[in-house]
């Protein structure tokens, strides 16, 4: 930094006597060296106290994300998200329930026999290697009525839905007496060994259909029908 004095008439070297003129010009030289030290040591105060507040608030060099791309903020011990609920009032089941998952409607309203039947069965399969998953179990009448329009939907009519879905007035599921299983092997495993448990194939175009026969364990399971048209339960 160059520090400049005010621009003033100055006398000539002639005007002054020499020991004043040495005199002044001593004087003058400490003046600029004293300013010039004043400088520095007011220039060092403001770097120091730039520093200082530097240290005190850091920039922060990461940009932070809008919540949106953040997802649901989350609260609690755990996250809670839809799927976690264990209730499903209409009995729809999500992928991977199994006989035990009895917090879910569809389970936990089977009967009682159907339900103890498929646990057992279940823990013996997978001894075996084999899972067996509950794709659907007890189911609303709400629910069973819109199966049946989907199905009309899907095949044209009434008589040929019937093939595949019952109404909510006859359907087994409905009175939560019929599952339906799935899983890598799951239906051929019960259709080999569900007769000592109880657990019996009902139609032969629902492989994955099965429901409860007491005296199964004993006397086998009675033959199926081709397909529910056939089952005279199901008969208005």
């Amino acid at each position: 930094m160059t520090l400049t004095s005010p621009t003033r008439h100055q006398r000539t070297d002639d005007d002054q006597p020499p020991r004043k003129r040495g005199v002044r010009l001593l004087l003058g030289g400490a003046s600029l060296v004293a300013l010039a030290g004043l400088g520095v040591a007011l220039f060092s105060a403001q770097l120091g106290e730039t520093t200082a507040s530097h240290t005190e608030l850091p920039v922060q060099d990461t940009v932070l994300a809008e919540p949106s791309d953040l997802g649901p903020v989350e609260t609690g011990d755990s996250p809670v998200s839809e799927t976690d609920d264990a209730e499903n009032p209409d009995g729809r089941l999500q992928f991977g329930t199994t006989a035990f998952d009895t917090e879910y409607a569809g389970i936990g309203k089977l009967s009682p026999e159907l339900r103890d039947a498929l646990q057992a069965a279940t823990r013996d399969a997978q001894s075996a290697g084999v899972s067996v998953m509950v794709n659907s179990g007890w189911r609303s009448v709400e629910l069973q009525e819109q199966l049946l329009q989907d199905a009309v939907a899907e095949y044209g009519s009434e008589d040929e839905a019937s093939r595949w879905v019952a109404s909510p007035e006859t359907s087994l599921h409905v009175s939560g007496d019929a599952v339906d299983v799935e899983g890598n092997g799951a239906s051929d495993w019960l259709a080999t060994n569900g007769a000592s448990y109880g657990l019996c194939l009902t139609y032969l175009n629902e492989p994955w259909h099965f429901e409860y026969q007491a005296g199964a364990s004993t006397n086998g399971c009675a033959e199926p029908y081709a397909d529910p048209t056939d089952d005279p339960r199901l008969r208005g």
